[in-house]
Order: structure tokens, then C-alpha cells, then sequence
């Protein structure tokens, strides 16, 4: 039986509307852990604290400062008692695959905020970071549902199936985590793959196999991948396209890009990849990135918008690589 459209991630892919170009770029993320229920905003949540709620609320409205996200996540079998949570996230600059990422295991949630506050203040942290004996990747499932019922609705399911892909394959290098509202609605269920950042929607068992194991076809991402947080929206048009000509090689080569010239309204772009690859070798590609007008749609936002907005797809135009 078909989902009802009242669902505006299934009125989204019904549209066909490519969903690449809508990773947020934020140059820091704090992911503290706290379980759900969670409130609408995340940050007024039970489990949150007056004082990182008071952080949340500085560094939101000095975002152009910060540009700092909060999400919460929760997995009941990875939390340790009497203990809370805290990964940081920072995007360095230049040629990078990653960002650069701290974790702490704090006796007190009281503890978050001054340790954050910290960090963001360039000042000596006072607490030690956990070390793993391997490279860990964190998958964020959206399962905000008080926040948008498509990523309950569909968020959890998702969130289940990817917590046995990981016990039958044996992936011990990554966790699973149930995440706050990430962005991007009408995309659930959504996901994002830390430290990368590399932001998923429209996930079925099949594609988020292939995220998660890394192996198989690019063809069941073409549809399912949003985009590299690293990059600006209408780079990671062109990331993608470099993402299926080279495989999944091309998750180990780092990269940094800049849109070197636009129009007034951004329906043109031109844009500039510089990336490396594994062996150390050096190029640059150039792209137009250019709005499809006569395939413009209207779709809702989340479901509980009543109007539509307009939502126009993009062409990677003459990539050039030397």
C-alpha cells in the first residue's frame, strides 16, 4: 500500500527531484548524547541542561561566528552508565576527506556546555579525549519525529535495519546512532557518516548497505546522496559527479573547493574542485553548475507546511579535469 502524500518526503521522491546539493556546511558539529523523547527544538529537550541550552542559544544567534551545529543522538546498547557522551567535529582548512573529530566521556552532562564553550573559545580543554584503536565511523539516523513525523515515520525504521546490517557484517568500526533534526525533511529517512559528513536521504535497505559496507554499485547512491558537508552546495553537484566516474576510491582522496563565479540569482556557477588523490597526485576540475529551470517543482518542506515552494534541480555542465 502506497504511503499518503501527507508525507512530504514521499511527495519529494515521487517528484523525482534530485536531492544533491543539500548538505549543510557548518564548520563545527557538537553531537551530545541524551536520550529521546526530544522536544521540537532539540536544545529545550528534558535531558538538556539550562546551561547548554544558554550555549545553544549564543552560538545560533552568533551563527555567522560560530557556525556550530548541536545535534543529539542516542544508541541504549553505547551508552555507559553514569556517563555522557560528547563528539566535536571540526572542518580544518585546505585539502581534507574529513573532519577532525574529539571524543570525551563526561561524568555529568552539566559538563557539556563549559567544555564546549571552551573549545569554541580556541582555549585548553580540561578534559582528556577517549582514543580508539581504529578509525570509528558514527552514522546519524534522523528519528526526530516531534520535529517532522517523515523522519519518526521513517527515520526509525531505517535506524533498526542499519543496527543489524552492522551486527551481521561484523562492521565493528561503526556506530549507529538515533540523531536530532539534521535538515532536510522532505529527503527522510536521512543520514549522515561521520567524520566525513557525507549527507544521505531517500534510504532503502539496499543503498544504505552499500553507504555503510562501501562496496557494490554507485548507481544505488545516485539518488540517495545529498551531498559532502565539506564542500559548498553547488561544489557538491561536481563532488558527485567525481564521486561516480572514480568509485569508492574516491571516499580516500581529500578535497577543497570554491565557487569562483556566479549571477545575481545563482541559477549559473562556476565552480572549482581541487583534489588529491591517494598516491599524492594533484588536480583541479572546473564546472558550470547551471539551474534547469523547465524542471522546476513545488513541494512542501516538511509536513506540516501548508504552502509549496519552489524547488529547481542543477546540471553539472563542461567538467573539466587537469
Amino acid at each position: 500500500m502506497p504511503e499518503p502524500l501527507s508525507f512530504c518526503s514521499q511527495q519529494s521522491r515521487q517528484s523525482g527531484i534530485d536531492s544533491i546539493g543539500s548538505a549543510p556546511e557548518h564548520r563545527t558539529y557538537v553531537l551530545i548524547e541524551c536520550s529521546p523523547p526530544w522536544a521540537p527544538h532539540d536544545l529545550a529537550s528534558l535531558g538538556v541542561p539550562e546551561n547548554l541550552r544558554a550555549l545553544g542559544h549564543e552560538v545560533y544567534k552568533e551563527y555567522d561566528r560560530f557556525q556550530t551545529q548541536f545535534l543529539l543522538i542516542y544508541n541504549d546498547k553505547l551508552k555507559q552508565d553514569n556517563h555522557t557522551r560528547l563528539i566535536i567535529l571540526y572542518k580544518e582548512t585546505g585539502l581534507i576527506k574529513e573532519y577532525a573529530k574529539q571524543e570525551f566521556l563526561l561524568a555529568d552532562v552539566q559538563e557539556v556546555a563549559p567544555l564546549v564553550k571552551r573549545y569554541l573559545r580556541g582555549e585548553p580543554l580540561l578534559n582528556t579525549p577517549v582514543e580508539h584503536q581504529q578509525p570509528t565511523r558514527d552514522i546519524l539516523i534522523c528519528t526526530h519525529g516531534s520535529r517532522d513525523r517523515c523522519c519518526s515515520r521513517f527515520g526509525n525504521p531505517l535506524y533498526h535495519q542499519a543496527l543489524k546490517i552492522v551486527e551481521e557484517r561484523w562492521l565493528n568500526h561503526i556506530r549507529i546512532w538515533q540523531a536530532s533534526h539534521i535538515g532536510g525533511h522532505r529527503f527522510a529517512p536521512t543520514a549522515i557518516d561521520f567524520p566525513e559528513a557525507r549527507y544521505y536521504g531517500y534510504l532503502d535497505q539496499a543503498s544504505l548497505t552499500s553507504v555503510l559496507t562501501r562496496i557494490g554499485s554507485l548507481q544505488a547512491l545516485n539518488t540517495v546522496y545529498r551531498g559532502w558537508g565539506i564542500l559548498p552546495w553547488a561544489a557538491q553537484m561536481v563532488e558527485k559527479e567525481l564521486f561516480l566516474t572514480h568509485g569508492w576510491i574516491w571516499l580516500n582522496c581529500k578535497a577543497t573547493a570554491k565557487v569562483i563565479g556566479h549571477n545575481e540569482d545563482e541559477t549559473f556557477n562556476q565552480v572549482e574542485v581541487l583534489y588529491e588523490t591517494t598516491v599524492g597526485s594533484l588536480y583541479r576540475c572546473r564546472a558550470d553548475v547551471i539551474a534547469d529551470i523547465e524542471q522546476t517543482v513545488y513541494l512542501r518542506g516538511s509536513c506540516t507546511d501548508e504552502d509549496e515552494n519552489e524547488v529547481t534541480p542543477y546540471n553539472v555542465k563542461n567538467l573539466v579535469c587537469d
